[in-house]
């Protein structure tokens, strides 16, 4: 408020008043990291990253910054890409934002365990065996892996005297993978079977 007073030369007076009004539009600022890319933990579908969070600026006091998306620094974020974004809001309620990603790669291979090796002799009159077994399940640090065989015939089958590799491989939701094999072998231990004609009897 600007306020002037005149007074006459009997002392007399009169007073006027204005106001003067500075209103603040101009924004605060803000500058976000740039985007962050890391390999997943050992184990862990995801990685903890620090990173030091931005602090906004303005061209008067009280500016508030506040993270409105994301997890935060410290956090243990998931395989994939997260949006930290945060506001900074001026004393006049201006605001500014920024963002920026975490993306976690998975680049830790699944696991998978096959049967031990098997050894079985034929089943009587076949040139083979129907040999059962547990088909190796592989897992992984996150969740999606699946596994298929890939190699062999599978369990239930009719596997043929000699040794035949069963194979199956792992793959999880990033594409990595792993393989295992085990052999199955027949062993023919049936012997064969001979019949001679009759006696023969003849004259000279």
């Amino acid at each position: 408020t600007e306020t002037y007073t005149v007074t006459d030369a009997s002392g007399n007076t009169a007073d006027c008043s204005f106001s003067i009004t500075v209103i603040d539009n101009e924004n605060p600022t803000i500058t976000c990291p740039a985007n962050i890319t890391v390999n997943n933990d050992a184990g862990i579908c995801g990685a903890v990253v620090n990173y030091t969070p931005p602090t906004g600026s303005d061209n008067c006091p009280g500016a508030v910054t506040t993270q409105t998306a994301g997890q935060g620094s410290g956090s243990t974020f998931p395989v994939g890409s997260t949006t930290e974004t945060y506001t900074v809001t001026d004393a006049s309620g201006n605001t500014a934002d920024c963002s920026f990603d975490v993306t976690v790669i998975d680049n830790e291979n699944p696991s998978i365990t096959c049967p031990a090796n098997i050894t079985v002799n034929n089943d009587a009159g076949i040139c083979g065996a129907v040999v059962n077994y547990t088909p190796p399940t592989g897992t992984d640090n996150c969740p999606g892996a699946v596994t298929t065989q890939t190699g062999g015939q599978g369990s239930g089958a009719t596997f043929p005297v000699g040794s035949t590799t069963e194979t199956y491989t792992a793959t999880d939701a990033s594409g990595n993978t792993a393989t295992c094999s085990f052999s199955i072998t027949v062993i023919d231990n049936e012997n064969p079977t001979i019949t001679c004609p009759a006696n023969i009897t003849v004259n000279n």
